[in-house]
């Protein structure tokens, strides 16, 4: 890393809100530029990351949260010479599955005919960590950030999630050190697929984050973020 601050780039999920990295942004401040993107409005991943990439300037640390780790991949895709590090976290890397377009889709039809509040209960179910569900104040929390977006918006995220470019041969391309980061109780993008990911990338560490489903940044910040912290240090990414 060159003397100059760095920027961190901050890319939220489907459903989510740059609330995602609320408990990132302040430590994260000190060391450099913050630049917590709004995916809110996309329709395709690479049009995201250029859009992305357009907007942020100087060396750039890209921490990406599910559908947001898809959106960093492009983003070194497109302009690796930039991306001096990634933190991935709850994420994957194929492309569309058996049977998962349709699936997608019955859940845009849900939201379109009953606004995304007919689908918050069941979509953060499966998102999250058994105790999670006992956290009230979490749980509100999450519920108000998924229904700050509206049927629009979460149809065009997830046209840009079936459109999806499958990132397999860009991962043995990837020339910047690389985190992977998933909750031991992600059903959703489960830590082996991370082992998975990390053992395809040339300079890659895989960190588990105890009892923490797929929502990790929420359920587990101090932990994730004292992993982050100590894998810069250790890197030299930061002073």
């Amino acid at each position: 890393m060159s003397n100059t601050r760095p920027t961190f780039v901050l890319l939220h999920g489907l459903l989510c809100d740059a609330d995602t990295w609320a408990d990132f942004i302040g430590t994260l401040s000190r060391l450099g530029h913050v630049l917590a993107a709004n995916l809110s409005g996309i329709g395709a991943l690479p049009d995201a990351a250029r859009d992305v990439l357009a907007r942020a300037s100087g060396p750039l640390i890209v921490l990406g949260h599910s559908m947001g780790g898809r959106v960093a991949l492009e983003m070194v895709r497109q302009a690796p010479a930039r991306c001096h590090a990634l933190v991935l976290m709850n994420t994957g890397y194929q492309g569309l599955g058996e049977s998962e377009a349709e699936k997608r889709m019955a859940l845009v039809r849900a939201a379109r005919a009953g606004g995304v509040q007919a689908i918050v209960e069941d979509w953060l179910d499966g998102m999250i960590a058994h105790r999670t569900r006992s956290d009230a104040t979490l749980m509100a929390r999450m519920r108000a950030m998924v229904l700050r977006s509206t049927p629009e918006s979460f149809a065009g995220q997830i046209q840009a999630l079936i459109e999806r470019p499958d990132a397999t041969d860009l991962l043995g391309r990837i020339a910047c050190p690389v985190l992977f980061m998933s909750g031991t109780e992600d059903r959703w993008s489960p830590l082996d697929r991370h082992a998975d990911m990390a053992s395809r990338v040339p300079d890659a560490v895989l960190e588990a984050v105890e009892g923490a489903g797929h929502m990790a940044p929420f359920e587990a910040p101090e932990a994730c973020l004292s992993v982050i912290m100590d894998w810069l240090a250790r890197r030299g990414l930061v002073a």
